[in-house]
């Protein structure tokens, strides 16, 4: 199988929605020494490519673009979910033009006035939910929206049911603990039901690729 078949069957066929990528390990953690640089394998890499240029707008928290040290240079534009406000140490990330999704009563904050200055594009979500934050980007024309993480916005996505697909690479490393989970957070709604569409193992990682069936 050619790359550019193997990266296509992974990525499946075109659909507008939400999808979510994400990488586990073994025991289902999503970082080894604090970030997930360490897993994952080249097609694992090529597939999250492919899935952001898949995508009108790729959606990120600011704690995984400051712990995966994320640029902004790419021909996706970055949306990411912010209430502090808080870049410092990430001028140039912030120089490349992200759109930050923060609450309405964070819009004329301090914080607010320096990013715009600086380069950033500034959306009101509302209250701060993620189903306000997807609004907007739908308001803005995105049909297409994938979902970097981390941990507490997959939660947040998977909560208000805000899932059509799911990309998840199992990646073979284990150890004793889980550093950090996969999904992080307090909801206690249904859990979403998905039907496997796609179980592709690559050098001993494992591509699984779900589509939703049914939502909270």
């Amino acid at each position: 199988m050619s790359d550019t078949t193997l990266i296509d069957t992974l990525l499946g066929p075109d659909s507008e929605g939400v999808r979510l990528i994400a990488v586990s390990t073994l025991h289902g953690s999503a970082t080894i020494d604090g970030t997930s640089d360490p897993m994952g394998n080249e097609a694992d890499g090529e597939l999250f490519a492919a899935l952001r240029e898949w995508a009108d707008v790729a959606v990120v928290g600011s704690g995984t673009v400051k712990a995966e040290g994320y640029e902004v240079a790419t021909s996706t534009r970055l949306a990411v979910l912010s209430q502090s406000l808080d870049f410092a140490g990430f001028e140039e990330f912030v120089a490349g033009g992200p759109i930050i999704l923060t609450p309405e009563e964070r819009m004329t904050s301090a914080e607010a006035q320096q990013l715009e200055a600086a380069g950033a594009e500034l959306v009101s979500t509302g209250t701060g939910s993620v189903t306000e934050a997807i609004a907007a980007l739908r308001e803005r024309g995105a049909t297409r929206i994938s979902c970097e993480g981390g941990p507490s916005i997959y939660s947040a996505f998977i909560e208000s049911g805000l899932l059509d697909k799911l990309y998840l690479t199992i990646d073979p490393h284990i150890s004793p603990s889980v550093e950090k989970p996969v999904v992080d957070g307090t909801a206690t709604s249904p859990a979403l039901r998905l039907e496997l569409e796609n179980a592709t193992p690559v050098d001993s990682t494992v591509f699984l690729r779900y589509r939703r069936i049914s939502t909270p």
